[in-house]
């Protein structure tokens, strides 16, 4: 080796161990054994140290140099060679060495420093170091996860970026974001991407953000919700130079997140409507729930429901059910069923498709009819709001959902209405029967409180109606009974309404009348008697009407028992006097 460059490492060597170089310098001038000093110095090294002899024997060695020791006594050529240099250089040596024991592979950086013994006339050598097998674990763990994390980053569908302290890009994942390769995102001014003005902004942020969401443009100029992670980047000086993070395309998930949503909600809807058709006890009630059922899982300004009425001869008429909406109007009601009906008619013997997409007034409308056994009997018609362009496919879908739920809400509720007027209705005559005249006579005594006017009650019965029934038998007498009730109709108003109480008695309730009113309206009845005698007509038992009348005073507070007593009373006088007349109750 050259001596100039010999002389560099040495003092090299020596200025980086000063307290060892110091501690030799004391063992070489003494003129004493330094055995003792030599184990000394070992003793209070904290890495492997041990010292040898020129025949390369071993000396002396510390706790830490076991692994040394061993290679040594093997002749590890590396280990033999950094002592036979210092020996033979008479200066300190260095030398990285990698051994191999039971544990595995032990890194150690060692150094040789010649020790001359004056008084022995002899030059050992102290050999230490330290073990750096950790260290060099850590440094190829990291170039291992630097790796990692590049290959990572390579292959993840996240974009890891990173800006300057001027917002723009200096580096980006190689698969790039968005329809940007990034060659072309490299030195791009990040903000450029943020769709809108006044938001988050991760690419020049000052604090740590986490799974921020923003809307970035796509290449093609279309929209991505974008999952964003940064940090700020701070020098030394705790200056501000950029920022790093990541990014996350989460569109689609957000898509199928909110059609998800609209999915619970399309069900939540329907589930409201078939738990009301099976548990709603009032018709109106069905058909009003689901107007306003529809308007939450559908964006439309209005709703109407209208049901279907097959008249006979392929004539149809519509009846307005429910609707719903804050702009409801009748005018716009008759325009759409107007073309629904068109398309209802021009559809033929045919089915019209399960829902109809219309403009009517630059509105877009739909058009849905339901059915019951394949026999059209409603229609839903929905107004687009004038927020919105167009359906969405799930809407349109609900819509499809509620019109098919409404053929069986409206076979129902015709049902229910068949069964409600069977049990109201007496079935030879039609009239109201005595439970529900009972019961619009007690509602109309709670209205005249409010409205204070007198009506009257009449109280009807059919002379010689058993005389009819014993010798023509009960068909003819039937034929009676169907008459009068005719007649008693006939000579009713709208407001007012008739009823068989049973066998041979009726009763009339007249709304809104005086005493000279209610005595005309019982002689008008008296004088269509004559109908009735062209089913029966015997002079000996002539058919004739007894008829008993109560004024209902308003704030009489009378009920309907005691106006029933009182006309039966008034009837009564009536037959004493030899029937076929009238006769007013006096309070």
């Amino acid at each position: 080796m050259d001596s100039n460059i010999a002389r560099i490492l040495t003092e090299a060597i020596k200025a980086e161990h000063k307290d060892i170089t110091k501690n030799i310098d004391k063992v070489q001038e003494s003129n004493h054994d330094h055995t003792y000093l030599l184990e000394d110095i070992i003793d209070n090294l904290s890495g492997p140290a041990l010292v040898t002899d020129e025949s390369l024997n071993v000396l002396e060695k510390n706790i830490y140099a076991e692994s040394l020791v061993s290679s040594f006594q093997n002749r590890n050529p590396t280990l033999h060679g950094i002592v036979i240099r210092c020996l033979t250089n008479g200066c300190p040596e260095n030398q990285k060495i990698t051994l191999e024991d039971e544990t595995g592979s032990r890194h150690f950086d060692l150094y040789a420093f010649p020790v001359k013994s004056a008084s022995l006339n002899k030059t050992q050598v102290l050999l230490f170091g330290k073990d750096t097998t950790v260290e060099q674990h850590l440094t190829k763990a990291l170039v291992q996860s630097r790796q990692m994390f590049k290959d990572l980053v390579s292959c993840s569908t996240d974009f890891a970026w990173e800006t300057d302290n001027k917002g723009r890009f200096k580096y980006v994942s190689p698969n790039g974001i968005l329809g940007y390769s990034a060659y072309e995102l490299n030195d791009k001014r990040a903000a450029d991407l943020i769709v809108g003005d006044g938001g988050i902004n991760p690419f020049d942020t000052l604090d740590v953000i986490h799974d921020v969401e923003i809307w970035l443009q796509r290449s093609d100029s279309t929209f991505a919700c974008v999952q964003v992670s940064a940090n700020p980047i701070i020098d030394n000086n705790s200056t501000w130079q950029g920022a790093r993070g990541v990014c996350r395309d989460v569109t689609e998930m957000r898509e199928r997140e909110a059609s998800l949503r609209r999915a619970r909600k399309n069900e939540q809807v329907l589930k409201k409507i078939i738990s009301t058709i099976r548990d709603e006890v009032e018709p109106s009630k069905i058909l009003q729930t689901t107007a306003n059922a529809a308007l939450d899982g559908i964006t439309a300004k209005d709703c109407y429901i209208a049901q279907i009425n097959n008249l006979g001869n392929g004539s149809f008429d519509t009846v307005l059910k429910a609707k719903s909406g804050e702009n409801t109007s009748t005018s716009r009601y008759n325009k759409i069923i107007k073309r629904a009906m068109t398309i209802f008619d021009s559809a033929g013997e045919k089915t019209p498709p399960n829902f109809i997409e219309e403009t009517i007034d630059e509105k877009s409308v739909l058009i849905g009819f339901s059915k019951h056994h394949s026999k059209i009997n409603g229609v839903m018609l929905v107004t687009l709001d004038d927020e919105k362009k167009s359906w969405n496919k799930d809407e349109k879908s609900l819509f499809m959902g509620v019109t098919s739920h409404l053929g069986i809400a409206f076979e129902q509720i015709k049902n229910y209405e068949k069964l409600e007027r069977l049990s109201n209705m007496d079935e030879l005559t039609s009239l109201l029967n005595r439970r529900a005249f009972t019961d619009k006579v007690n509602k109309r005594l709670v209205i005249q409180n409010r409205t204070r006017q007198t009506c009257a009650l009449l109280y009807i019965d059919l002379d010689n109606f058993k005389y009819v029934n014993d010798t023509y038998g009960h068909a003819t007498g039937d034929q009676v009974l169907i008459k009068l009730s005719e007649i008693l109709q006939k000579n009713t108003r709208t407001a007012d309404f008739c009823s068989r109480l049973g066998g041979d008695e009726f009763a009339v309730w007249l709304e809104n009348i005086d005493e000279k009113s209610a005595l005309n309206h019982a002689n008008r009845i008296l004088q269509s008697v004559g109908e009735l005698k062209a089913i029966s007509d015997n002079p000996d038992n002539p058919l004739s009407l007894s008829i008993g009348i109560a004024l209902s005073e308003p704030g009489s507070s009378q009920k309907l028992e005691s106006l029933m007593e009182r006309a039966d009373k008034a009837l009564y006088s009536v037959k004493r006097k030899g029937k076929s007349g009238s006769a007013l109750s006096n309070l």
